[in-house]
């Protein structure tokens, strides 16, 4: 306010702006106490949100279930809020968007909390209306012509984003600018209200279920529109190449050594998926700069982007392969994921590791924030009076910790995303659960006041642009993402062992004197200045290095049996898991726990368990968790051994320094 202004203005009126502006959110990320950290209101806090769905009947907040569930958080002490907002909610037709209901979403979460700071997750998504005004930006597919879904009744916006439905081209131009413009729009509209004032950050969401991936990816081979076609030719040219026809399916599916493509002879397929993960990682940090500019405080900017882990194989095509270009964007605040899917990661008993490289993520000073969304244990009992019931309270606390914890222990937040109204209420809407879910939140907001030490000191260095490299169709190349990235982490996560992950490219960054062996997983792509760092640097001061496929084989411009003897410094083929000194090689991923336990056995890294079970630990607590039950010996790095008589299918947490019991 002008100091003219304020002269001229009544105190009553002073005094209400001066309390407005004590409300307003302000929300950054910066370093503190040894880890990137949420602050909201200048105070630094425990990124640990509850997040609305976008299904229908969970979305909106003034709802009377979804109403219901943020009640029970906010009793839980949640003050952090993240709810869903489609363009197309504000757009419905050509001209100025209407924020009215924009301004609801966020003011059906203050009406229970007041003081609460709110995310909006913006999903940028052309409108059904405007795309099918626009039929020349849509998405086109190599394997197959558009084939719209027809559907009865009614359903959620993302409902079809994996099928060859109509979806504007992430390449076009105009939804680009139409976006934009609309972005800014919502922000300045938002920006003189008083359900602004509680607007901590924005979520920006496109592709396949708002995560970015490529719309169709998991079964479909896009995109091949006009659009793209267009930034093809423009990617080509911006490296003084020729332009050339976005590759079609029987280019995709060619490969000319085993899983690989021969880089001289495979340019342009090569070329094409580089130039869409460049596109979107581009279109990501574009949209977050978007929001900073246009926003008068300081306000949280971030996205689901960094997805590694269970990625159906088809990361080329889908996938998130340019993480350092995301993750070195000083307008990305942080990045975000669900925890991994399927029956090796998520079942009891399975490490409930999160999607992303948290390690690089924290290298780089970016937050973290997972996404818990693994559903208790419902169960649809056709009873009017008691239609639901929970089948495995127990199991479902178990699950519950391990969850949590594991996001806490690598030193960052979560979300609870809750896709209720599963059993006509939300997820976690039972009071076992909730009183659980408050216990763990207490915990965790005393000990993220404490500095925070990482405990890993095994550390597992894995590669993205390698997928440029190899098979992308289906069926094409089984090794290195389903065994060398997945099956093999999920069983090296059984040893009790504390695992930590980073991108091929944050390995200089890493302390390598906190680790005991470094595990190189899927780097069948190594240029000769990488080979030369591994020889030098990690595999040295009696480090163990672990080799678990063809390592180096590509160099970026040819393949060369050579380039593994160079990387590794063991000549000739291996037929099985061998140990020189302390080089362990492999012809294939090591995909067995016990294997895994040997290799860390004698590389001397602390194993916390006697038997196979899955540790987190980190920022001072351990939480093991034990699908079979019985007695156990649990070994903190203290020296200190606890005695255990383990419940099957449970998780405890200890204090990692003390011991104490904690849950």
């Amino acid at each position: 306010m002008d100091r003219r202004d304020f002269l001229k203005t009544p105190a009553s009126a002073v005094l209400a702006t001066n309390l407005a502006a004590a409300r307003e959110v302000t929300a950054e990320v910066k370093e503190w106490n040894g880890k990137p950290t949420l602050f909201v209101r200048e105070q630094p806090v425990y990124a640990s949100f509850y997040a609305l769905t976008d299904c229908l009947g969970g979305r909106w907040t003034w709802d009377e279930m979804p109403r219901i569930s943020m009640e029970r958080f906010v009793k839980a002490r949640f003050r952090l809020f993240q709810v869903d907002l489609f363009l197309e909610d504000v757009w419905t037709r050509e001209g100025p968007i209407d924020v009215t209901l924009a301004r609801k979403q966020i003011r059906g979460v203050l009406d229970l909390c007041p003081e609460a700071a709110v995310v909006i997750r913006w999903h940028l998504n052309a409108p059904k209306w405007w795309a099918e005004r626009n039929p020349e930006e849509w998405t086109q597919y190599a394997n197959g012509a558009i084939a719209p879904v027809e559907r009865d009744g009614a359903v959620r916006i993302i409902m079809d984003d994996l099928q060859r439905t109509p979806r504007v081209s992430l390449a076009s131009k105009v939804w680009r600018e139409m976006a934009t413009s609309k972005t800014v729009e919502l922000l300045q509209a938002l920006a003189g209200t008083p359900e602004g004032a509680a607007l901590a950050g924005i979520h920006v969401a496109c592709g396949v279920y708002g995560e970015w991936h490529y719309w169709g990816f998991i079964r479909n081979e896009p995109d091949t529109s006009r659009p793209m076609q267009e930034h093809f030719d423009a990617w080509r040219r911006n490296r003084s190449k020729a332009p050339v026809a976005v590759p079609g399916l029987a280019a995709r599916a060619a490969l000319d050594d085993g899983i690989f493509r021969d880089p001289q002879k495979r340019e342009v397929v090569i070329d094409y998926y580089r130039c869409q993960h460049e596109l979107v990682a581009d279109l990501i940090v574009h949209f977050c700069r978007t929001v900073k500019r246009n926003w008068p405080r300081k306000i949280l900017t971030g996205t689901f982007y960094g997805y590694f882990f269970s990625l159906f194989e088809r990361q080329a095509t889908g996938g998130h392969l340019c993480l350092q270009q995301v993750l070195a964007a000083p307008e990305v605040d942080y990045l975000s994921a669900p925890q991994a899917y399927g029956t090796l990661y998520r079942d009891m008993g399975g490490c409930g590791i999160t999607r992303s490289l948290v390690e690089s993520i924290r290298l780089h000073g970016k937050l973290f924030l997972d996404e818990m969304d693994q559903s208790p244990s419902w169960k649809w009992l056709n009873n009017v009076d008691t239609a639901f019931k929970l089948e495995d309270v127990s199991g479902d606390v178990a699950l519950i910790r391990r969850n949590v914890l594991e996001s806490y222990t690598r030193g960052m937040g979560l979300w609870y995303y809750d896709f209720g109204p599963a059993n006509n209420s939300g997820w976690w809407l039972d009071r076992r659960l909730m009183s659980e879910i408050a216990k763990l939140k207490e915990i965790l907001e005393r000990y993220h006041q404490k500095l925070y030490q990482p405990a890993g000191d095994v550390l597992f260095v894995y590669d993205t642009s390698v997928f440029y490299y190899t098979g992308s169709t289906p069926g094409s190349d089984r090794m290195t993402d389903d065994a060398a990235v997945n099956r093999a982490t999920a069983a090296a996560w059984q040893t009790s062992a504390a695992i930590e992950t980073i991108h091929l490219a944050d390995l200089p960054r890493v302390q390598l004197d906190r680790f005991k062996v470094v595990v190189f997983a899927n780097t069948w792509l190594l240029t000769a200045e990488q080979r030369k760092f591994i020889r030098q640097r990690v595999a040295a001061e009696g480090r163990h290095v672990v080799f678990g496929g063809p390592a180096g084989y590509c160099d970026g411009r040819k393949l060369s049996a050579s380039f593994v003897e160079q990387v590794t410094g063991i000549p000739g083929k291996r037929t099985g898991l061998e140990q020189h000194g302390n080089i362990w090689v492999s012809p294939a991923p090591v995909t067995e726990t016990a294997d895994w336990r040997r290799i860390f056995a004698a590389a001397g890294a602390h194993l916390y368990s006697d038997q196979n079970d899955v540790i987190h630990a980190g920022g001072g607590l351990v939480l093991p968790h034990f699908n079979t039950g019985g007695p156990r010996r649990l070994a903190l790095r203290t020296g200190k051994v606890i005695g255990i008589d383990a419940p099957a299918r449970s998780s405890l947490l200890f204090d990692a320094s003390t011991g104490e019991r904690l849950l």
